[in-house]
């Protein structure tokens, strides 16, 4: 349901909520009756006979009866406000906009919650941040804050819409790849812009089912937003099981998007040797033409030196 029907919706309930007052106090149904008889012979005085003395008049009398309904309101401890319905947001009542144009900010709001529960990301994905990653325990301390630093600008390029290049980040399990790369996809969703993040598993069954079981349809748009949306990261590349149909669309999505000069980040615990031997040619081939290489490299797992650090600040 778009917004206006849902203003539609909240204009019908406050009607029925005024129907429901009429039979509980005639005489307020009395008063509106009035008041909107006394305001259409208002306006037909001013457009057909220009009666400046017959305006007055009437105004007078509807002044009387608003401070009639006023009082009755009062009476029965209500106001003005029951002639009003129950916006979401009372600033743009719902239209999303302003009255001079501007989005509202409700509607921004409302923008970034539904961009951030398309983009594939968990809650706890939604929390890891460039400051919070635990640079300590790597082998390099010089060259982590390095590649750091490159993510962080890779990131806001892509908010900027300047970016040129892509991310190949390779380590073994627990080096920090999920964080860093949520790190960046979390930039770029603050930035507004879209982001589809998925791990390669569940990407490549998602493509399966719409191709193959939705209809060609629902499959074209799921494809166009794969190849369209702002940023791609397929997470754990290497970890599904590799089959033809894997590595056909794995080299499509590669393809288009490189095409179309859209960033993605391929985070894997394979080699780009590997990657060659996995899938075929035509794959790193793709990742080598756009991919700027990081390593994450440390001894100890990423994910239980940040557990350990937890508890000892507890």
């Amino acid at each position: 349901m778009n917004r206006e029907q849902l203003r539609q919706e909240k204009q019908k309930e406050c009607d029925a909520r005024i129907a429901q007052l009429y039979d509980y106090i005639p005489r307020l149904e009395e008063l509106d009756f009035a008041i909107g008889q006394k305001n259409v012979a208002m306006i037909r005085s001013g457009i057909l006979h220009k009666n400046k003395i017959q305006q007055d008049a009437l105004q007078m009398e509807i002044e009387a009866l608003m401070k009639d309904r006023h009082q009755l309101l009062e009476q029965y401890g209500l106001d003005e406000q029951i002639y009003k319905p129950k916006w979401d947001c009372p600033i743009c009542e719902d239209r999303g906009y302003l009255s001079d144009g501007t989005l509202c900010s409700c509607y921004l709001q409302e923008r970034m919650q539904n961009i951030m529960a398309q983009s594939g990301m968990s809650a706890a994905m939604q929390q890891y941040r460039f400051d919070n990653f635990y640079l300590d325990g790597f082998d390099k301390p010089e060259d982590i804050q390095k590649k750091l630093e490159w993510c962080q600008q890779f990131a806001h390029q892509i908010v900027a819409g300047t970016c040129k290049d892509c991310l190949f980040m390779r380590g073994d399990v627990g080096r920090g790849k999920t964080h860093l790369s949520s790190a960046i996809a979390n930039v770029v969703l603050s930035g507004g812009k879209t982001v589809i993040y998925k791990r390669a598993a569940d990407l490549f069954d998602m493509i399966r089912q719409y191709k193959y079981e939705e209809g060609t349809d629902r499959w074209h748009e799921v494809l166009e937003q794969l190849i369209g949306c702002d940023l791609l990261v397929i997470d754990d590349l290497g970890a599904e099981r590799t089959t033809d149909f894997v590595t056909e669309q794995l080299v499509l999505l590669l393809e288009e998007r490189n095409y179309r000069n859209k960033p993605w980040i391929i985070n894997s615990n394979l080699k780009l040797s590997q990657i060659q031997d996995t899938y075929n040619t035509r794959v790193s081939d793709r990742i080598m033409d756009r991919a700027t290489m990081i390593l994450l490299e440390r001894k100890n797992s990423y994910r239980k030196e940040l557990a350990a650090q937890r508890m000892k600040e507890l």
